[in-house]
């Protein structure tokens, strides 16, 4: 799943524990665990992929920068919508940052693994197969605008399951 996505989700999961701010990092950080079980189509990382030429070793590393520049543009973009929209849809004035615990918390596990993939340290790499090992093996055969439009789809859906589900057990 994207970033905003689990975002929103884990703001959302947060919101139903506000007087719990640990409770509410975890549960964000779970949540993104469990979305990512869902089958899911991605974005791509072209700073993550092989350079098929062989190019002199200067324009390899100009070459690897811009992409790399390229995707953090992304990736930042997408989380800050993340944060965005969780602030929109599940800020709370009472407990202010219980939607931000659950968002940052929800994002997490993918800023891990993305700074394993950048800087490949020893530390991170139990996390990252761990992670890894989650995620759905299907990936649909959509095109990304597509697969985003269907993730947004499917975590409106969640959301008001989880909340359908939080009213009728409290009436």
């Amino acid at each position: 799943m994207i970033l905003s996505v689990h975002a929103t989700f884990g703001a959302a999961a947060a919101s139903l524990v506000p007087t719990h701010p640990v409770t509410a990092f975890v549960i964000g950080f779970a949540s993104h665990l469990v979305l990512d079980m869902i089958p899911h189509r991605d974005y791509d990382l072209i700073s993550l992929e092989p350079d098929p030429t062989k190019k002199l070793r200067l324009a390899q590393d100009i070459n690897r920068k811009l992409k790399l520049t390229r995707d953090i543009t992304l990736v930042s973009f997408d989380a800050l919508v993340g944060i965005c929209l969780a602030f929109i849809l599940f800020f709370n004035p009472i407990h202010p940052f219980i939607f931000l615990l659950g968002a940052v918390g929800s994002m997490l596990p993918d800023f891990l693994t993305f700074l394993y993939l950048i800087i490949k340290h020893h530390s991170l790499s139990l996390f990252f197969k761990f992670h890894t090992r989650l995620h759905s093996r299907k990936e649909p055969k959509l095109g990304q605008v597509l697969g985003v439009t269907l993730q947004f789809f499917t975590i409106g859906v969640l959301i008001a399951i989880m909340f359908g589900a939080k009213y009728f057990l409290l009436n």
